[in-house]
């Protein structure tokens, strides 16, 4: 008798057993006593046998299952970006009518918030690059980025500003 008792092992085990009573049934006495019922060889080929069809049943059953949990995943995948562009279409139309987007089990997005740190790196990017770039016009600009970018190693010199006019001075009353 086997000690593994997967599904496979006990199938073949029990199909086993119905073909070697097939086969040596007429070496088998007529009735048999099991504890205290009284069974025939043709009667334990169809206890077996029942048990054979209950397996095959269960591996169809999970293979149908497999197919199925398969196809819902090709289904799914081909069809996200279709579903996710509806998606945004319904919150667009509706973004302001929260009840009628819970209609279509959706939210009203939530905006993301910066932490602080995110917001210090910004305006220190912002300001070094108002310092390399100063007031100029978009050719200019362009091409300070380009040097500044070309000398990544060494920091960037600050571009002289242009030359402020001094306000006039009101003469005293």
């Amino acid at each position: 008798m086997s000690k593994n008792t997967s599904r496979t092992d006990t199938l073949a085990a029990d199909q086993a057993m119905v073909d070697g009573i097939t086969k040596n049934q007429s070496q088998l006495p007529a009735s048999i006593t099991v504890g205290s019922t009284v069974t025939t060889p043709q009667a334990m080929v169809t206890v077996f046998q029942g048990r054979v069809t209950a397996a095959k049943v269960v591996i169809a059953a999970e293979a149908a299952r497999t197919a199925a949990v398969k196809a819902n995943k090709t289904e799914r995948a081909n069809t996200a970006a279709l579903v996710l562009a509806w998606k945004q279409l319904i919150i667009a139309m509706y973004k302001n009518s929260p009840d009628v987007l819970g209609d279509y089990g959706l939210a009203v997005p939530k905006v993301g918030q910066k932490t602080a740190a995110v917001k210090a790196k910004a305006a220190e990017k912002g300001a070094t690059t108002r310092k390399v770039l100063g007031t100029k016009g978009s050719v200019q600009k362009k091409e300070a980025l380009a040097q500044q970018s070309a000398t990544t190693e060494a920091p960037a010199a600050p571009a002289p500003s242009p030359a402020q006019p001094t306000p006039a001075v009101k003469p005293a009353s």
